[in-house]
């Protein structure tokens, strides 16, 4: 594992739900994996190591059943080339059709889907072009939806998203998504993201 890791790149969410095509992008590059630690959340993850600074990392996202990778190290220049060239090389969901897919889904299943991707796919630092679909998803009239979306502001971890949330677990109608909103808060507080 990296000393300095505190560098993430974005996370590209992977069409296909499986671990084959991250684990040839690996394998072609002759990158070594590393021994697989249990979490004790249920996400399952593979690392590769590039070098002693740099991984390479795919996780399976328990909620979403989505996939998705990244790379974190503490060059920035090389992880942004190691995302474009895996961006280019893996089948994974483009900024535009993340942004675009929930504005497009009316079936409330996978609206859900497409908003757990969303968060996924979204930067480690807050970026305006997200915000829309999270918020109709926030404010959508279906409660499945809206507890989706206060649930996917966890993967994005933007102290901007930590106010929307504490007024859903505050004052959402449905108990459900009161419940699944108190949950997220719960995490930012523990992640230094909102207030004590």
């Amino acid at each position: 594992m990296p000393a300095n890791h505190s560098t993430r790149t974005r996370r590209l969410v992977l069409k296909q739900r499986d671990w084959t095509e991250a684990n040839r992008f690996a394998e072609q590059h002759s990158w070594p994996e590393e021994p697989a630690e249990d979490s004790g959340t249920g996400r399952k993850s593979r690392v590769w190591s590039l070098d002693e600074d740099t991984v390479f990392q795919v996780t399976r996202d328990r909620t979403s059943g989505e996939f998705c990778c990244f790379f974190y190290g503490s060059d920035r220049d090389e992880l942004v080339r190691l995302l474009g060239e895996a961006e280019q090389e893996l089948d994974v969901w483009r900024i535009p059709e993340l942004l675009n897919e929930p504005y497009e889904e009316t079936d409330p299943r996978m609206l859900v889907q497409s908003i757990f991707r969303l968060g996924l796919g979204a930067p480690p630092v807050h970026s305006p072009e997200f915000m829309p679909p999270l918020a109709n998803a926030l404010a959508h009239e279906n409660p499945m939806v809206r507890a989706a979306a206060a649930r996917t502001t966890a993967y994005m971890e933007w102290p901007e998203l930590f106010p929307i949330v504490q007024a859903m677990a505050e004052g959402d109608t449905d108990q459900r998504v009161q419940a699944e909103a108190e949950k997220i808060v719960t995490v930012y507080r523990r992640a230094g993201l909102g207030d004590a």
